[in-house]
């Protein structure tokens, strides 16, 4: 056996030791955090590819507990965030979601989600509640919206945003956690 062959078998005993050590419980942090498996198993994934690039730096690691949970936390807000803008991501961070959360939603009465956004939509300000519901309801786009209401291309944009998050926060503050609320909002209008 050569050098090198000896000290790639070092390092893959020592990271083995890592990768066991550290798995499951981060895995774990990571479903707690999310509340999915699917962004648990990206983030662990991601996680060790990581660590198995830095294998020859980790001896430097002072604390290995938190070097590796923030590292963890980091990987999964940022798949957090990209998931909020990227929909093939968001689709299937959804279906993953929806899997582990079937009992809240089969106990989720149309209705009752119906009524949550009716009465969201009435809090809106006049402005925001016409484009949202003429985006929603009338299924218009922002160049239809636009030329209804007389408001500019953006206007309207900024208009159905801030409905949108205003609802979102709403759905939020009656408990939906803030995934189930976005797609709750894209599935019952």
């Amino acid at each position: 056996m050569t050098p090198d062959q000896n000290i790639f078998l070092n390092q893959e005993t020592s990271f083995r030791q890592l990768f066991d050590t550290y798995f499951d419980r981060v895995f774990d942090f990571i479903v707690a955090l999310s509340k999915s498996d699917y962004i648990a198993e990206e983030t662990t994934q991601e996680l060790f590819v990581i660590l198995w690039r830095k294998r020859n730096d980790l001896h430097e690691v002072r604390n290995m507990d938190q070097y590796v949970f923030r590292i963890a936390r980091n990987l999964a807000i940022n798949l957090l965030k990209k998931a909020a803008t990227d929909s093939k991501l968001a689709t299937q961070f959804y279906d993953s979601t929806i899997q582990h959360t079937s009992e809240v939603l089969e106990k989720i009465s149309h209705k009752e989600v119906q009524s949550l956004i009716d009465q969201a939509v009435a809090a809106l300000p006049a402005q925001p509640r016409k484009v949202y519901l003429l985006s929603r309801r009338q299924h218009m786009n922002y160049d239809e919206i636009a030329i209804a209401t007389n408001l500019s291309r953006n206007t309207v944009k900024n208009h159905l945003q801030k409905a949108l998050q205003e609802i979102r926060k709403y759905l939020i503050d009656h408990n939906y956690q803030p995934f189930i609320a976005l797609m709750l909002m894209k599935y019952f209008r």
